[in-house]
């Protein structure tokens, strides 16, 4: 008798077991017919199925938007035993990819499996449009119905809503074949539409089409809920959602001259120096800024300078710093160039023209930004012994002495005369050069585009890398701008005369030696010149000593 009872409490048990591994395993949905702006409650139950979760991977017709999981415990009765029972829920929220019939299939947990749910998504009726408008719609538009491939069109989306209204504000459009470029941040405010006041949310962005073509701009669409909640109100789904935007995109014009497609509503070309008007020597580099400036138009798509090619001049471009704004007009691009221009004789040298054509966006026609060409003289470095010039005698003359002083005589005369008159013409042009020397002063001040102030440190550092990669004319430049900013000398001959540093001049000379001598080695290493520049940085800075010969004399 015994032996049976024990039978039968382990039988028991087993079944208990079973029961408890195998468990309960059901999926619902709180509607099968919703519309596309919808979104669909999924609910699954597990009772006694242990941490098992079920696999959602198999829903292809829905987003999934959500997940939430809970459980609870519960105590049953059963032929007087108690038996708890643990029930764990996860509730999924799905979001209908398209209008139709489309299926949440059977999902599985261990050997357990539901039944497949059907879920019929239909479009939304006018009625229950016309109620929601009541309380949120969008309004989205675009700047421009038609566009140039590349060039930039602007769209708004503005979400109205009245009374309290949660939900998220749409992502920005997906568009595989354009550039989206969110601009300022979101814009709130008020406004009375059809005699009632809405608050609304505002986003811009800045679209730039890639391909030629028609462009579609998606719909917006909003799911959210109305009203706070609370013991004696309850919360209503409402939805809204805008019209699809198409947008026409004409390929680049056939009568565009340039090589580089630029679309934009304006475009300008600057040109600065780090002294106005520039001031050119042999072996002294000087620096020349070229900046771009676009309204509407994407950063990446600037165009490159082309390479400065000079005869007698050595030239080195550092890579471009570009930036880019928003304001209201769209995205705002800059691009700055700087190139550093060493002559290397005592010769005028030519910069040519620097022409860009563009297409203006507003007018529809083709413009052109251009830098003029220049022509400047280049003064010898300083020191450089200038030939004097020879004259030339007939040997038919050299036998007649008193000819040859009459007429020496007279052409001092008039020299004097023309000196005088040199020097009165000099002292006009000097007055005159002030003048527009002032007025050009006062231009710069208004204009936008200004040189910033040296940093020691940064150039300091941009020396360092020049010396350690032994480049013989980034580092002579960088020096000069570095001595510049450190020790406020106009050039290296001036920090040569200052500092009267023995290894500092030979230095010099070796680096302007494998620069500008003639059939000169390219075999130059930096290493020297920074031992003696780190030196010259880290010792404190002694009182400029006088090259006056009266101080050699008289101690």
């Amino acid at each position: 008798m015994r032996l049976l009872h024990w039978n039968i409490c382990i039988a028991a048990l087993a079944l208990a077991f079973a029961a408890s591994s195998h468990g309960k395993f059901t999926a619902s949905v709180d509607r099968t017919v919703i519309s596309d702006l919808e979104n669909v409650t999924l609910t699954i139950n597990v009772t006694g199925g242990g941490s098992a979760q079920p696999d959602l991977s198999a829903i292809r017709d829905f987003d999934l938007i959500s997940q939430q999981s809970g459980s609870r415990t519960e105590i049953n009765m059963t032929g007087g035993n108690q038996q708890m029972v643990r029930t764990q829920t996860y509730t999924v929220i799905l979001e209908p990819k398209r209008t139709g019939k489309l299926l949440i299939p059977r999902l599985t947990i261990g050997n357990e499996t539901t039944n497949a749910i059907v879920i019929n998504v239909v479009s939304p009726s006018a009625a229950a449009q016309q109620r929601d408008a009541r309380f949120v719609f969008f309004e989205t538009k675009v700047d421009k119905p038609t566009a140039y491939v590349q060039s930039q069109v602007i769209y708004s989306v503005r979400l109205y809503y009245a009374d309290a209204i949660g939900g998220d504000f749409p992502p920005a459009p997906e568009l595989p074949e354009a550039v989206v470029e969110p601009l300022e941040g979101e814009i709130r405010d008020e406004a009375m539409v059809n005699g009632q006041r809405f608050a609304y949310l505002e986003k811009r962005y800045a679209i730039f089409p890639q391909k030629s073509g028609s462009l579609t701009i998606p719909r917006e669409v909003f799911r959210g809920v109305r009203g706070r909640g609370g013991f004696f109100s309850q919360r209503q789904q409402v939805t809204a959602a805008s019209r699809p935007i198409s947008i026409t995109v004409k390929p680049t014009p056939e009568s565009f001259t340039g090589n580089t497609w630029i679309a934009a509503r304006s475009f300008n070309l600057l040109e600065r120096w780090t002294e106005n008007p520039p001031q050119f020597k042999v072996g002294e580099p000087v620096n020349r800024i070229v900046a771009m400036h676009a309204v509407g138009l994407a950063g990446s798509l600037l165009p490159l300078l082309e390479s400065l090619v000079l005869d007698n001049v050595k030239t080195y471009a550092d890579p471009p710093v570009t930036d880019e704004n928003v304001s209201e007009a769209g995205i705002i691009a800059s691009n700055v160039t700087t190139v550093g221009i060493v002559p290397t004789k005592a010769r005028a040298i030519t910069l040519p023209e620097i022409r860009i054509p563009w297409w203006n966006t507003e007018s529809d026609r083709e413009e052109v930004a251009i830098i003029p060409a220049a022509i400047y003289e280049v003064m010898p470095a300083d020191g450089a012994a200038v030939a004097p010039p020879t004259v030339t005698v007939p040997l038919t003359e050299i036998n007649q002495p008193v000819a040859v002083e009459e007429t020496i005589s007279h052409a001092w005369i008039v020299a004097l005369i023309a000196l005088g008159f040199l020097w009165l013409f000099s002292t006009w042009q000097w007055l005159s050069v002030r003048q527009q020397l002032k007025a050009l002063k006062e231009d710069s001040q208004q204009d936008n585009f200004e040189v910033v102030e040296p940093n020691e440190d940064n150039l300091f550092k941009e020396l360092t890398r020049a010396c350690k990669a032994n480049r013989a004319a980034d580092t002579h430049r960088y020096l000069f701008l570095w001595s510049n900013a450190r020790f406020r000398t106009g050039s290296l001959q001036e920090l040569r005369a200052q500092l009267q540093q023995d290894d500092l001049d030979d230095e010099i000379d070796a680096l302007e030696e494998a620069l500008y001598a003639e059939g000169s080695s390219t075999n130059w290493h930096g290493s020297n010149l920074l031992k003696v520049v780190k030196q010259l940085r880290n010792a404190k800075q002694q009182k400029v000593k006088s090259r006056d010969l009266m101080d050699t004399v008289n101690p």
